[in-house]
């Protein structure tokens, strides 16, 4: 089969696109033919090499964690071109998404949403999942609570936002100035340009209490001024760096690094609430597999607006 691949570790030099192995499904796995998928930091931190100490790596790699495609045979609950979509994270780095074909657990796998395009489709599973793991399983947060989410124009903050406000929550979010109108069409209660204002001042000003969870979508600097915003006995999350024990300690705080996890049953929940109009999109910009290193290029700046998709139009 076509695809991107690595077999050493370094920058977007090391990408190539040719013919690897197609992969074999399991007795317990779904063969899906792919027809996008979607950019996310891990894709980058994985071809550098910075997650070796995670999980097994085994070359060549194909990188890439979110599919968009149909069933090619009949598996467990799934029927022969069913659309599906779903997290590709395996116990092997190995066989990722910028390919025509993966194989996945049946456990990882749901119906797409009906009333979104496959290359819709493609942008959420990631960012959707590790929003609801990080804010609810996690965090568990409550109804009338406040939270803060960092970089809420992103991936994972597109959905926090939401997902947040269906809870019943307040939140506050950070953002540039000329995402600011977009993440206020999402929800947000309150957002801070993270450029112009100073953000423990504003979050101090609007929530003179303290935060009740910290989402940290952005980490470095960002994180800092999270933990000099959060109430004791609150929850602090982040998707990026590993919050600091010795302050959770002595603020009192539940404090966490979050890994997201395949889930086919929160997927399918995901799914009706994007069916239901109740869950928006973030976001997309679709591009073709044949940028994918420009793309990966543009996530790892760290300024990208919601979502890059990939066609794989090999």
């Amino acid at each position: 089969m076509k695809a991107v691949y690595f077999d050493s570790f370094g920058a977007n030099d090391v990408l190539k696109f040719g013919d690897v192995e197609r992969p074999i499904p399991k007795q317990d796995e779904v063969l899906i033919k792919l027809t996008h998928t979607s950019v996310n930091p891990v894709d980058y931190k994985i071809r550098a090499g910075h997650l070796q100490g995670m999980m097994p790596h085994v070359f060549p790699i194909i990188p890439g964690w979110d599919a968009s495609g149909t069933v090619v045979e009949n598996s467990g609950a799934f029927k022969k071109g069913d659309r599906v979509f779903a997290y590709a994270r395996t116990g092997t780095v190995k066989y990722g998404t910028y390919a025509e074909y993966t194989t996945l657990p049946v456990s990882s796998v749901a119906k797409a949403p009906a009333s979104i395009s496959a290359a819709e489709a493609a942008a959420v599973p990631l960012v959707a999942l590790t929003a609801w793991q990080a804010l609810f399983d996690f965090a568990d947060l409550k109804s009338g609570e406040t939270v803060f989410i960092s970089g809420g124009s992103g991936g994972v903050g597109s959905f926090a936002i939401q997902l947040a406000k269906i809870k019943g929550a307040r939140v506050i979010t950070t953002t540039s100035g000329r995402n600011m109108d977009y993440v206020k069409s999402l929800g947000a209660d309150i957002v801070i340009d993270y450029t112009t204002q100073d953000v423990v001042q504003a979050v101090r000003a609007s929530v003179p209490e303290g935060i009740d969870v910290v989402l940290d979508c952005v980490g470095g600097d960002t994180q800092d001024q999270a933990w000099r915003v959060i109430k004791s006995e609150g929850r602090f999350v982040s998707i990026v760096d590993s919050p600091s024990a010795a302050l959770a300690r002595e603020k009192n705080v539940k404090a966490g690094f979050w890994f997201v996890n395949p889930d086919a049953p929160r997927l399918n929940l995901i799914s009706e609430l994007i069916d239901a109009k109740k869950l928006q999109l973030p976001a997309i910009s679709v591009r073709s597999i044949n940028d994918a290193a420009a793309a990966l290029a543009e996530v790892e700046s760290r300024r990208v607006r919601g979502k890059i998709v990939l066609t794989l139009d090999f």
